[in-house]
């Protein structure tokens, strides 16, 4: 990459037109102080600044050589991450020079710096290294890398943009708390709960392998070349948990960093940790117009890193939810019994959905929507205008979102509008409610 040009700082900008006006002073006044000192000064600075451009003439990212080292690829909310950078560089004159490590705004450094200034000999490595905690989920990238030359006056500069950019995956975290929790009152109840924790030793019936299950269960003489089949014990004959997460384009509504999809996200985990710590096997399917990715059925141990790692890579999309498609897809990939729990705004049920719900019952399969409660998303304003008006707005959108819903309550789903501040405990009952067997109101 060619050499940048020198810029001229605030201080060279202040010499350079304070020693012209003052000139201009002193021809106008004949005065010959104000023409000596200014020209000292519009001579030094010029004479800084062609020194300046000869020493760092070739100055750009071929000066330097670079490695990230330590840095974190995936870091948990409420977690930490580290980066560090070493750089090293040609060239035998030292220059004074400015580094700075750019980051995403929700990354909060908490040790040490992303910004180093320093006069830097030729033959002396430096070393950037930082902590920091970040306030958000999703994929956020960490670079470029710039360094920026001084003149040891202060007069100009060169930029130099390293591309050593890092991707840092922020995921949810799989809480103990969300693992242990049962609403109270729901403790499930009656001889199927009984006997879904029983030892197990009394079959059910057979089912595709899938690469979450023992390997021990297969039954060789049942399966083929194409097909593999594990026996299913009556304490495994129980529904499987699929959280279906919207992320078209009406997943955006609410205050940003706590809108519809991180809702969706945070009671996805809320479920999951809740299933997971029931022995459930939960699975993940994201999907806006098309499928974004799908987490085949997992139990513990490895469950809640793969599946908080898929939660971590969520995005919200351009493209509208495409309900039909979703439920097709889940279909194509379900073995047997599953209690699918949607996470959406329910505002793009356009096409009609009631017979793919029924198709999913005749199949054993039971849908769950859960979708915010709008006005829930948004700070109360205490203003009454105010107020009048946020109803007014979110009238059609509450409209639709209805509309949706009864689609889906034609069709034998269950519909549940929850309020932001209740999503916790609203996740935790529906796990609890659909795993005992019982009915959510």
């Amino acid at each position: 990459m060619a050499s940048s040009r020198v810029v001229l700082s605030p201080l060279g900008w202040s010499a350079v037109i304070g020693s012209l006006l003052a000139l201009l002073l002193g021809l106008y006044t004949l005065n010959l102080l104000l023409l000596v000192i200014p020209l000292a000064v519009l001579t030094l600075t010029v004479t800084e600044l062609l020194l300046f451009d000869r020493a760092t003439r070739d100055f750009g990212p071929g000066w330097f050589r670079w490695q990230r080292f330590e840095n974190s690829a995936e870091v948990r909310m409420g977690g930490f991450g580290s980066m560090a950078i070493d750089l090293e560089r040609s060239g035998a004159s030292s220059i004074y020079v400015e580094v700075f490590d750019h980051q995403p705004e929700t990354f909060e450094v908490v040790e040490g710096s992303p910004r180093l200034l320093t006069w830097w000999t030729h033959d002396t490595p430096l070393r950037i290294a930082y902590l920091y905690r970040p306030r958000e989920r999703g994929r956020f990238r960490v670079g470029p890398t710039i360094v920026v030359a001084h003149d040891p006056l202060g007069f100009g500069f060169r930029i130099a943009k390293l591309e050593n950019r890092w991707e840092v995956t922020v995921v949810p975290a799989f809480s103990l708390e969300e693992q242990i929790t049962v609403p109270p009152g729901l403790h499930g109840g009656g001889e199927a709960h009984r006997r879904r924790l029983g030892v197990g030793t009394e079959f059910r019936s057979l089912r595709e392998y899938q690469p979450s299950d023992d390997a021990r269960k297969i039954a060789w003489r049942r399966s083929g070349a194409e097909k593999v089949y594990v026996r299913e014990h009556e304490e495994e004959a129980r529904p499987d948990v699929l959280i279906l997460l919207d992320t078209g384009w009406d997943m955006r509504l609410g205050i940003p960093g706590t809108e519809s999809l991180e809702q969706g996200v945070e009671g996805g985990t809320v479920i999951a940790g809740q299933a997971f710590a029931r022995s459930e096997r939960v699975a993940l399917l994201t999907y806006s117009d098309r499928l974004i990715e799908y987490v085949p059925a997992q139990r513990l141990p490895q469950g809640p890193e793969l599946l908080s790692k898929a939660f971590g890579r969520v995005a919200l999309l351009p493209e509208p939810f495409n309900l039909l498609g979703a439920l097709a897809a889940a279909r194509e990939r379900l073995s047997g019994p599953t209690v699918i729990i949607l996470l959406s705004t329910l505002l793009t049920v356009g096409e009609p959905v009631e017979g793919a719900i029924a198709d999913l019952r005749s199949r054993g399969h039971r849908l769950v929507a859960l979708c915010p409660d709008f006005p829930s998303l948004f700070p109360p304003v205490p203003d009454p205008l105010a107020a009048d008006t946020m109803s007014f707005a979110l009238g059609p959108v509450e409209a639709r979102a209805e509309s949706g819903a009864k689609r889906l309550r034609d069709g034998g789903a269950t519909v549940i509008r929850y309020s932001v501040s209740r999503l916790r405990e609203t996740a935790a009952e529906v796990v609890a409610r659909t795993i005992a067997g019982g009915d959510i109101a």
